[in-house]
């Protein structure tokens, strides 16, 4: 008796092995599905973030770009009204000395 009791226990475990070694390989698979799900997630996440941050120092860059354009224009009309101003100081001074010759 001991003895069917035992080779029923081996049998047993021999026919429950492969199902252990079934489940924890499909438990594997799962695991390794959901692993990849969730880091194609994260990477769809930051590569959306980084696109944002992009778009915002572009729009940044391109704004900053907008304001130096707009300065220099400034400048270069001032600079030209002061040539402007500094040109007719020049004539105005040239007919002065030529009225009192």
């Amino acid at each position: 008796m001991k003895t069917w009791i035992g080779v029923i226990g081996i049998v047993v475990g021999l026919a429950a092995a492969p199902g252990c070694s079934r489940r924890d390989a499909d438990r594997a698979k799962r695991e390794g599905r959901e692993a990849q799900e969730k880091a194609r997630i994260q990477l769809d996440e930051a590569n959306r973030k980084l696109k944002e941050q992009l778009k915002r120092a572009d729009e940044q860059t391109r704004e900053d770009l907008y304001k130096a354009r707009d300065q220099l224009r400034q400048a270069l009309s001032e600079s030209e009204k002061d040539a402007k101003k500094a040109r007719d100081r020049v004539r105005d001074r040239a007919k002065d000395d030529d009225s009192h010759q």
